[in-house]
């Protein structure tokens, strides 16, 4: 088969390319989406996986606490890749919108698809970092005002030391 140029889709009919002109954009998304999972999760399985490869023994020889994680750091760390994974959402997002809006050629609906799709993934991504530090301030807040416990009664009535 001879590539050829398809006027209305602007992509190069070459093995199957014109399907994916003429996909749903929420398919798109989830074949993206799906691509990404399964070629991403051996890397987030390497990463997390320590045992065997001597960093426990490394980390114990250099004085380093080899201990399991407490569950702050646990939390901390499922924040990081919750936030790692919204960003990704946020670029994806970002990438399809703009290529939608670039193929768009003068097309209002096409355009304004595009807009909306680059506005509603701004203000997602407003959201999510606005809740981020909102929690982040009140727990750290919380922490501050739970290690400086006094009771009372001593800042009341300090008691003279003879």
């Amino acid at each position: 088969m001879e590539p050829s140029l398809d006027k209305d889709l602007l992509i190069i009919d070459v093995s199957g390319l014109r399907m994916w002109g003429a996909m749903h954009p929420t398919k798109k998304l989830g074949l993206i989406t799906f691509i990404t999972g399964v070629f991403g999760a051996p890397f987030a399985a390497l990463a997390a996986y320590t045992g065997g490869t001597g960093l426990n023994e490394s980390a114990s020889r250099a004085g380093l606490d080899t201990s399991p994680g407490q569950l702050p750091i646990i939390i901390g760390t499922v924040i990081s890749a919750a936030l790692g994974l919204v960003g990704i959402v946020f670029l994806v997002l970002m990438v399809y919108a703009g290529y939608i809006w670039m193929i768009a050629r003068g097309d209002e609906a096409k355009t304004s698809k595009a807009k909306e799709t680059i506005t509603a993934a701004i203000i997602g991504i407003i959201i999510v970092v606005g809740a981020y530090a909102l929690t982040n301030f009140i727990v750290s807040e919380m922490t501050k005002a739970g290690e400086n416990k006094t009771p009372a009664a001593e800042t009341a009535n300090p008691t003279p030391s003879p």
